[in-house]
């Protein structure tokens, strides 16, 4: 870009941004709803055509009788020493493992930041929320394991070795996006089945960013009262900055590693942990449970109010505490070496503070509407969801 040629990948970018936003101005039936009961089946159908070749690879190099597909299983699933020759389990002992891995099922769940809550917003009272919560849950964790990890994880194996996959690896962005290029020129077909992998990818990438636009849609509509067509032209010219900045400094993925982690995993990880003790000790998890069972077909556990109540916020305060403590220190003083991951940082405390105030403004619109309104309306309009322009 600066040398007065725009790259590619840009063009590629402004195409996918502006369907995005164009999806999402649709509304949630014609727009949302109406793309992903199309993408979803097909993201499944390209996974299971993959999996099975990945499957069915058996041992392609002769002269690597070690590299097979069962192999790159047992890789996958046993336990495995470190890099640096200690135990199986002492990547266990960082906190910041734990916190990883709370904050990637926190992401793919949607819980965390907004996406559940919204979405949850346009239920009934009596729709099966347990079995809602049980399918979505279910289908993620297929998808991930069996659509992502079983495609990705043997088949790298399969083509690299232990030690070749091990060295490619420094995150699931290195996996699906430099190691998995590289299995496919050497696969047979690799071309085509290469092309149905990250197809796949790219229907799951904008089901993922439609998600995560929609509560900030409902926002600025309902809290700000602004018509849908503001909204997302507010968001569009929100989210253009950041995006060109990942853009322009896009070299070792520095700013998009940093950005993820801190808003990806660490703040997801915060915040879920807030709505936990919200929902366990101020909305009251034994009132929680009983809303769950109207209309639910499922039987919630009777573990479900112990553990949510007392397991879970001791677990997710303990992991935050520990990393706070062991590996807090390191992420500062990586700032003072890299300037981008400093920018990424102060990037995201400016749209902190940015969207504070706009949270600052519609409350006090909402309490001055709950107020004003008869006593029968209040429910009604603190709960209300942004219904109108859905449709």
């Amino acid at each position: 870009m600066l040398s007065g040629k725009i790259h590619t990948s840009v063009i590629f970018w402004v195409i996918v941004f502006a369907l995005n936003f164009w999806i999402v101005y649709r509304g949630l039936t014609k727009g949302i709803e109406s793309f992903c009961n199309v993408a979803m089946p097909l993201m499944t159908v390209c996974g299971i055509i993959v999996l099975i070749r990945v499957l069915t690879l058996g041992t392609p190099d002769p002269a690597h009788p070690e590299r097979s597909v069962l192999s790159g299983l047992g890789f996958m699933w046993n336990p495995k020493p470190t890099a640096q020759g200690g135990s199986s389990f002492d990547a266990l002992t960082n906190p910041k493992v734990w916190l990883a891995a709370a904050g990637q099922i926190f992401f793919t769940l949607s819980v965390g930041f907004g996406v559940i809550s919204n979405y949850a917003s346009y239920l009934k009272k009596d729709d099966d929320v347990v079995l809602s919560a049980m399918t979505a849950t279910a289908t993620n964790e297929v998808s991930e394991v069996c659509l992502g990890g079983l495609i990705t994880v043997p088949a790298g194996f399969v083509f690299l070795g232990a030690a070749g996959l091990t060295a490619s690896l420094g995150s699931s962005f290195d996996l699906g996006f430099q190691v998995l290029p590289v299995v496919f020129m050497h696969m047979r077909g690799g071309q085509i089945f290469g092309f149905i992998w990250f197809f796949m990818l790219f229907l799951a990438a904008i089901c993922s960013s439609l998600s995560m636009l929609q509560p900030a849609i409902a926002f600025l509509e309902e809290g700000l009262r602004i018509g849908r067509r503001a909204s997302c032209a507010i968001l569009g010219l929100v989210t253009v900055p950041g995006s060109l900045f990942i853009i322009y400094f896009s070299k070792d993925r520095v700013a998009l590693g940093t950005i993820d982690f801190w808003v990806g995993s660490l703040l997801v990880f915060i915040l879920a942990t807030l709505e936990v003790i919200l929902f366990a000790w101020v909305f009251g998890a034994e009132r929680g449970a009983n809303y769950a069972r109207q209309g639910a077909q499922m039987t919630l556990p009777r573990w479900f109010v112990p553990v949510i109540k007392y397991v879970s916020p001791t677990y997710l305060l303990a992991v935050f505490g520990l990393w706070a403590y062991y590996n807090l220190p390191d992420e500062i003083k990586s700032f003072r070496e890299s300037s981008v991951k400093l920018y990424s940082v102060l990037i995201i405390a400016a749209v902190a503070v940015f969207l504070l105030m706009l949270i600052q403004i519609a409350g006090k619109a909402w309490r001055v509407e709950t107020v004003d309104s008869p006593p029968r309306d209040k429910a009604r309009l603190v709960a209300r969801p942004a219904r109108e322009t859905q449709a």
